[in-house]
């Protein structure tokens, strides 16, 4: 093979390597497209822009239509957010309405009671007003009355004496001055002028006299008081509505114990069953000699003077009379003379026949009774259980000492009172019963109690016991215990 030509040895040609410039480094070198010459990138550029621009506009679309959808949610969710919060706004208003028509309500009843009170304080006031005017009026129509008699009596005098007078009143000037001009002289005897001067000054004198008599007795029958009335000595009683009552009533009382002495049964003892509604008059032998219908009406109490009807009575009230329309159900302050006034009215309103008070040692019972006989459907009466009274009067005398409302001697009085109307009850009542014991040995337990409760005496106050209108704590803590345990004891039995 023939050697190449050339200097080198290697068949390969040598390559000339030129240090360039650095300005020649930094040139681009030439794309592939340029090594034809400087039009070679035209066809490449036209392709390029020829190739179509919709991919780049999608994405620009797409974005657009992204971000109306972002703004349209966001708009629709500002407006949810709106409508809830309107919503809980108007439930929230709802609720606060809701809550302020009790208390507008109130307000309104406040208004309205308000005004009634007012309308009702303007017409008591207008009713004392008329009142007022009325006993004004009657007052100068009794004045007008009381004078009458002296006007009348005046008009009736004759006015000639004072019309004398007047008349006298109005000469005596003149007379006076005819009197007092000295008159002509005249020769007369001394005889003569004595019996002229005795025929004529006395009666001057006189009729001045009666003259002034006279117009005194005027001035003061005119200045004079009226003169009283005369008096009404007519002792018959008056005819009130209350004494009538009273009368009706004690006539009734008079009527049937006339019928239980025309029967032999006045002496007789009598026993109450209000649980039977059944009152009845007990011979010495243990027969019923006489029995009625008994329904209570009211009962008093000795120690309270307070008065409550049978219908308020929680552990009478089947025993006892309906409501009346317009008594009250519990009155205060009541004495003697007014509990039996109620209890006749109360009497009047059901229709009793007769009324009767049994009486013990707490309290007064009003009783009405009606079908009376003498010849009873049964001859023998067993009383009931004392149980419900023995409760109901010692849980009264707990409550008054647990409420602490009456002073040390009140409550004593009470438990006294209490121990001797169960001594009574098992004496008079309960004898030969097996409930003797039982209230005999109850009675000396509250009379114990009661010995507690320290008197203001010399003995309390030198055994060193603090004496003090109310009790002490402990001393009502120690009777309420003891009250509660017979009240246990008592309740077996019931």
């Amino acid at each position: 093979m023939p050697k190449p030509r050339g200097r080198g040895t290697s068949a390969e040609p040598r390559r000339t390597v030129k240090v360039s410039s650095g300005r020649a480094r930094a040139q681009p070198h030439a794309k592939p497209g340029k090594r034809g010459g400087a039009d070679a990138g035209a066809p490449a550029k036209r392709a390029a822009a020829a190739r179509p621009a919709a991919p780049a506009k999608r994405a620009s679309k797409d974005r657009a239509a992204s971000a109306k959808r972002v703004a349209t949610e966001r708009a629709a969710a500002s407006e949810k957010r709106a409508a809830a919060e309107k919503r809980a706004a108007s439930e929230k208003r709802a609720a606060a309405e809701r809550a302020a028509a009790p208390a507008k309500r109130a307000s309104k009843d406040r208004a309205a009671s308000a005004k009634r009170v007012a309308t009702e304080r303007a017409a008591a006031s207008e009713k004392r007003a008329a009142a007022d005017r009325t006993a004004a009026s009657a007052k100068r129509a009794s004045k007008d009355r009381a004078k009458a008699p002296a006007k009348r009596a005046a008009a009736a005098r004759p006015a000639a004496p004072a019309k004398r007078a007047s008349k006298d009143r109005a000469k005596a000037p003149a007379k006076r001055v005819a009197t007092e001009r000295p008159a002509t002289p005249r020769i007369r005897g001394a005889k003569t002028r004595a019996d002229e001067k005795a025929r004529a000054a006395p009666p001057k004198r006189r009729a001045r006299s009666g003259v002034r008599e006279a117009a005194s007795e005027a001035d003061d029958a005119d200045l004079a008081p009226p003169r009283p009335p005369e008096l009404d000595w007519d002792d018959t009683p008056s005819d009130s509505a209350e004494e009538a009552r009273a009368r009706r009533w004690v006539a009734r009382g008079e009527e049937l114990f006339q019928q239980l002495v025309d029967h032999g049964a006045s002496l007789h003892e009598y026993r109450a069953d209000l649980k039977e509604g059944r009152f009845v008059w007990i011979a010495p032998g243990g027969r019923v000699s006489a029995e009625a219908r008994a329904r209570l009406l009211c009962s008093w109490s000795r120690a309270t003077s307070v008065l409550v009807m049978a219908w308020a009575d929680p552990l009478v009230s089947g025993a006892g009379i309906e409501r009346i329309d317009g008594m009250p159900a519990e009155q205060d302050s009541v004495d003697e003379g007014g509990a039996w006034q109620i209890a006749m009215a109360a009497a009047d309103a059901c229709g009793a026949a007769y009324l009767y008070r049994v009486s013990s040692p707490l309290a007064w019972y009003f009783l009405a009774l009606d079908d009376l006989t003498f010849s009873p459907k049964r001859a023998s009466f067993h009383p009931g259980a004392p149980v419900g009274l023995v409760l109901r009067a010692i849980g009264e005398v707990r409550e008054a000492i647990g409420s602490r409302a009456e002073p040390a001697d009140v409550i004593r009085d009470r438990i006294s009172a209490l121990s001797d109307s169960l001594f009574h009850q098992a004496r008079y009542a309960y004898r030969d019963t097996d409930w003797v014991a039982r209230l005999e040995r109850t009675g000396g337990c509250l009379m114990h109690l009661a010995k507690r409760i320290p008197r203001a005496s010399y003995s309390a106050i030198a055994a060193g016991q603090r004496i003090d209108e109310w009790l002490e704590r402990e001393l009502a803590v120690e009777l309420i215990n003891a009250l509660a345990l017979i009240e246990d004891e008592w309740s077996l039995f019931g």
